[in-house]
C-alpha cells in the first residue's frame, strides 16, 4: 500500500504538516485498529483518512466526502491530459513568473475546449497566484496567470483502498452507532466560512454548538488560531470548555509570507470520561435571540 504524505490533487487546508504527528497519536490510541472504526467527519481531501487506513490497517476508516474530493480524483485522469497540455503551453514561460498576453489566450482557448473536464481548485494552483481561487474560466480571464504547472504526474492510485466514502451531514454521521470503538477525527470549517458540497452553505454559529453537542471522546480535533476555539479550550466559564477538559494541545507554525504567519492544532482528547448533558436547544435559542 503507498503511502500518501499529501493529497493527489490540491486542497485547502489538507492538514499536512500534521500527518506524522497525526499517524504517531492514532497508532498510541489504535494500535493495528481491531476493533476500531475511525470517522472522518469533515473528510476533505481524505488524507486523514488515507493515513489512518495505512497506520491502522485492521480499523473500519469512514472518509465523509464533505466537499466531493472524490469526484475530483474519479476524474484525475482528465485533469493529468489537461496538466501536461498545459505544461505545453506554458513552456517558454519562466516558472512561477507571469504569463505573458498571447500564451494566456491560447491558454483561455484551451480551457474553453475542455469546460466539461475542468477541475477548477487543481487548475487554480497551477495557473494563479498562491491561494488564488478561479470557479469559472471568465475567472482566468479576468486575472492574470501565472506557470505553476507541475511537472510530477497527476496519480491516486491506492489513496483510498480499503476506506470506506460516505456522503452526510455531520449530524447524520455523529449519530449513527457504531461497532466497537470509535475515534472522531474533527476538521470542521471555521465559523460563518462556506462548508463543503459546492460550498453553497455556511458553517455557522449553530453548526458549531451542534458539533459540540455531538462530540464525544476518543476525538482529534483540527483548528488553528484563526479559529477562536484554542480560547474556548482555556477558558473555564465557557459552557463548552469541559468537552476540551483534560485534552493535549499540539501545534504548528505555518509561514504565509515573509512577515505573516499562523498556527494549527491538533487537539487530542482519549478519555471516555466526559459527555455534555447540556440543553442544545436552549443555547440554539439563546443564540437566535442575540442575533
Amino acid at each position: 500500500m503507498k503511502k500518501y504524505s499529501k493529497a493527489p490533487l490540491p486542497f485547502q487546508g489538507q492538514k499536512r504538516n500534521f500527518i506524522k504527528l497525526f499517524n504517531e497519536q492514532i497508532k498510541k490510541l489504535c494500535g493495528d485498529g481491531s476493533g476500531w472504526t475511525i470517522v472522518d467527519v469533515f473528510g476533505g481531501s481524505g488524507l486523514l483518512s488515507h493515513n489512518a487506513k495505512y497506520t491502522c490497517r485492521n480499523a473500519r476508516v469512514i472518509y465523509n466526502d464533505y466537499d466531493n474530493y472524490s469526484n475530483r480524483l474519479a476524474n484525475i485522469s482528465k485533469t493529468e491530459e489537461i496538466r501536461k497540455d498545459l505544461l505545453s503551453l506554458v513552456i517558454d514561460s519562466q516558472k512561477g513568473v507571469k504569463i505573458k498576453s498571447k500564451t494566456k489566450e491560447k491558454i483561455i482557448q484551451y480551457l474553453n475546449s475542455k469546460q466539461e473536464n475542468l477541475d477548477y481548485s487543481t487548475l487554480s494552483n497551477y495557473l494563479l497566484f498562491s491561494g488564488g481561487i478561479a470557479t469559472s474560466i471568465s475567472d482566468f480571464e479576468s486575472r492574470s496567470l501565472y506557470n505553476r504547472v507541475t511537472v510530477t504526474p497527476l496519480n491516486c492510485d491506492g489513496y483510498l483502498a480499503g476506506v470506506e466514502t460516505t456522503h452526510l451531514s455531520f449530524i447524520e454521521l455523529m449519530q449513527k452507532k457504531f461497532t466497537g470503538k470509535s475515534l472522531y477525527l474533527l476538521d470542521p470549517p471555521y465559523i460563518n466560512t462556506q462548508q463543503g458540497y459546492h460550498k453553497d452553505t455556511y458553517f455557522g454559529l449553530l453548526d458549531q454548538v451542534k458539533l459540540f453537542e455531538l462530540m464525544k471522546p476518543p476525538f482529534i480535533y483540527f483548528t488553528s488560531d484563526k479559529s477562536e476555539i484554542v480560547e474556548m479550550v482555556n477558558n473555564d466559564n465557557c459552557t463548552f470548555s469541559d468537552i476540551f477538559s483534560e485534552c493535549e494541545i499540539f501545534e504548528t507554525k505555518n509561514q504565509v509570507t515573509g512577515a505573516s504567519s499562523y498556527k494549527d492544532f491538533l487537539i487530542l482528547k482519549k478519555s471516555y470520561g466526559y459527555c455534555w448533558e447540556g440543553d442544545y436547544a436552549s443555547i440554539t435559542q439563546s443564540i437566535q435571540s442575540s442575533s
